[in-house]
């Protein structure tokens, strides 16, 4: 479990197993342990897959995350942060609920880089409150 610092907060994540990176992304407001707790037990006999587990800014314990205001601010600070820490690979990105909204601007931020995609209850069009 480490911090990686990125221009709007330091990003709290864990990084488990070795091979072909996943991104994990969990929802509104949970943090990454809801991701491990039903992802982790797919990965019992398997090899060849590093899951990154990541705090979403405001979220677990990730810190430093004032200036993120606005979901495009939170895609940013989420792209940087996996350009910081897997860059240039290849990976697979797995979204729940509002993670998944925000898998689907990395996927179009970063079409080259994407292998695949899993989405869990995923936000595709967030309602607009009056």
């Amino acid at each position: 479990m480490a911090y990686c610092k990125v221009q709007q907060a330091e990003i709290f994540h864990e990084d488990i197993g070795e091979g072909t990176p996943i991104i994990m992304i969990h929802g509104f407001s949970p943090d990454h342990r809801l991701m491990s707790g039903c992802m982790e037990p797919i990965f019992k006999n398997s090899t060849g897959w590093r899951r990154i587990y990541l705090d979403l800014p405001g979220m677990g314990q990730s810190r430093n995350h004032a200036e993120i205001t606005s979901s495009d601010g939170m895609l940013n600070a989420v792209v940087e942060f996996i350009q910081t820490i897997i860059p240039d690979q290849q990976y697979v990105v797995v979204g729940e609920s509002y993670g998944g909204y925000i898998a689907r601007g990395i996927i179009h931020n970063q079409k080259q880089q994407i292998l695949g995609a899993a989405f869990i209850c995923p936000v595709i069009k967030p309602l607009a409150k009056d």
